[in-house]
């Protein structure tokens, strides 16, 4: 089973968010799939999701008991998380996902694996705060002065950059050395270019619409 959309895909996760948050990020032009529990807060919203995927331990059976048996997908497969088991096997040009942040650490950290567990895909997951995003071959963002650019590599990784602070230039990044947490950016843009699929940028959710439209451009890995 394949799930292919050519508009824009969001995953409703079920960490803990805000009503605000999701109706600043829903689009209900868009088509929607609940990861797991994520299905108990459409629900609460009286929004019908195109799926639900997951090993559903964390769905309310009375939530969902009006939804078609065909949108219910179970994976009882315990070597992936929820989110994983909804990439693998949803294809768009371009995923948002809420309900992955902010919430329990050990599903954060999870959350933030599976970027790079599928690089060849765009996401953009969304907190409170925060977006996070594995920045592609190459990626230039609109920036102001003082603009926190947090980068935190995954791996390995070089990363060529303009338009920060401290820059990067020449310099491998790994988690267990040298990071790149509250960075700023200098002047009006930012770029950056890894050198590999192993670095996590993460913005203030302000700037989610600039990123989207971004990664919409960007080369994919």
């Amino acid at each position: 089973m394949l799930y292919s959309t050519q508009d824009k895909l969001m995953i409703v996760g079920g960490s803990d968010f805000s009503e605000e948050l999701f109706y600043d990020v829903y689009d209900k032009e868009s088509p929607i799939i609940a990861a797991d529990g994520g299905a108990n807060f459409l629900a609460d919203q009286s929004i019908s999701p195109d799926l639900i995927i997951g090993d559903l331990d964390s769905v309310s059976e009375q939530k969902i008991q009006n939804l078609e048996t065909q949108k219910i997908i179970r994976i009882s497969n315990q070597n992936t998380t929820d989110l994983e088991k909804v990439l693998f096997n949803t294809q768009s040009p371009l995923t948002l996902g809420i309900g992955f942040l902010g919430s329990r650490i050990d599903h954060e950290l999870a959350a933030l694996s599976a970027l790079a567990k599928f690089p060849h895909k765009k996401i953009i997951l969304v907190g409170e705060k925060d977006i996070i995003l594995l920045a592609p071959p190459s990626f230039s963002l609109s920036s102001f002065e003082g603009m926190r650019v947090s980068l935190y590599p995954l791996g390995s990784v070089k990363v060529q950059s303009s338009g920060l602070k401290w820059s990067t230039e020449g310099l491998t990044m790994n988690p267990t050395d040298l990071i790149g947490t509250s960075n700023e950016a200098v002047g009006k843009i930012i770029h950056l270019a890894p050198d590999k699929p192993k670095l996590l940028l993460i913005l203030p959710n302000s700037l989610l619409n600039d990123a989207i439209l971004q990664l919409e451009l960007a080369p994919s890995w």
